[in-house]
Formats: structure tokens, C-alpha cells, sequence
């Protein structure tokens, strides 16, 4: 969590060092470990971004993304949490209207943390894995997707989809699925976000 910290903070001043386009993005998810099964009674609540700093050099720059559970309705599972960082090849730009545009792919790597009710073990498991994390997205001011490839504990490829529609001015409300989760116990992800998203150009 400290390098995750750490690497925010050189990003926040190489922002303020360079003054180039970002994208930001912070909501609130209400998460499910089965699509079918889910329930706000019994989800698990997330605080969610991404932060992307364009053209460091050229079209270049990194990104950093977080989904960190702060509260749990579920009895057998604590949190879910991954924390991304990349290396991305974004096009960014905003009209005189204030429409915006954000496009391009992404290679980093992806940490998964969970802590999940195990029928071999006594009481809860703790799980800690790093994944190859590559992806592309699409952001505009109206509506966006976002395709992530990364691996579970066992090293099977995972496809997450998440798609954003715009509410009002940059309010989003956003929905990610993928039909495995990051472990065993957990059969997919499916989660509901709204949250606010700004572009600085």
C-alpha cells in the first residue's frame, strides 16, 4: 500500500511539474462476487479511480487505478481490492463546448488483494497476487468503455468490460463484468459506480 501511495505522489507532482492533460476519475462501486446474486444488502462498497497523466513524452504517460472496499455486507468476503499501474498511449483533447475525448491502450501491471471465507481453512483467507495488466479505453464526455486483460491466482486470463454513460454535465454512472473474479472462491465481478470524472486539457 505504501508503494501504491508513493507512486500517487510522484504522479500528483509530476503533474504539477510538467502541467500537461490529465483525466480523473472517483466514484463510489457496489460490488458482487456473482452477477446473479446481486443485492445491495449484501455487496461490497468500494471507493474507486483512475488518474491518468498524458503526454510525458510525446503521446506517452502513466496511469495509476484503485478499487479499495471500505465496508462489507457480505459474510464471506471482507474486501476486494486491485490497484493498477501503467504505462499508457493515450490521445487526449477537450473542445471549446467542453466535450472531451480520451483514447488509446495500456501495459502495466495489477495487484489483487481479497480476503475471502476458504472451505479448506479455518475462518478467512488472505490473498495476494501481481498480474500482467494490459487493456484499452475510450472516454468521452457523454459515454466511454474500458477492456482490461489481466490474470487470476492461477494465471487464467480474465477479460474485465466496463462501460460509462454520462448522467449530467460529468457525473457518470459506469458497470463492470467479468465472468471470473480475481480467485477461486470468487465465480465473477459485476459492480455498479457513480462517481464524477474531470479532464484538464
Amino acid at each position: 500500500m505504501k508503494k501504491i501511495l508513493l507512486f500517487c505522489l510522484v504522479f500528483s507532482l509530476g503533474y504539477t511539474l510538467i502541467a500537461g492533460p490529465s483525466r480523473f476519475k472517483l466514484g463510489i462501486s457496489d460490488y458482487s462476487p456473482v452477477l446473479k446474486e446481486f443485492s445491495t444488502k449484501y455487496g461490497i462498497y468500494r471507493f474507486t479511480g483512475r488518474f491518468d497523466l498524458l503526454n510525458l513524452s510525446s503521446r506517452l504517460g502513466l496511469g495509476t487505478a484503485m478499487n479499495i472496499s471500505f465496508k462489507s455486507d457480505n459474510r464471506d468476503l471482507d474486501y476486494v481490492n486491485n490497484y493498477d499501474l501503467y504505462a499508457h498511449n493515450f490521445y487526449g483533447d477537450e473542445s471549446n463546448d467542453g466535450s472531451y475525448i480520451v483514447y488509446g491502450i495500456l501495459m502495466g501491471m495489477r495487484l489483487n488483494k481479497v480476503k475471502i471465507q476458504n472451505e479448506d481453512y479455518v475462518g478467512k483467507v488472505t490473498y495476494d497476487n501481481w498480474s500482467f495488466l494490459t487493456g484499452i479505453l475510450l472516454s468521452r464526455n457523454d459515454w466511454g468503455t474500458e477492456i482490461m486483460l489481466s490474470q487470476d491466482q492461477d494465471e487464467i486470463w480474465k477479460l474485465d468490460f466496463t462501460t460509462k454513460y454520462q448522467l449530467s454535465s460529468r457525473y457518470y454512472f459506469e458497470v463492470g463484468y467479468c465472468r471470473r473474479g480475481p480467485v477461486n472462491e470468487i465465480k465473477e465481478d459485476f459492480y455498479l459506480t457513480v462517481g464524477r470524472e474531470f479532464f484538464s486539457n
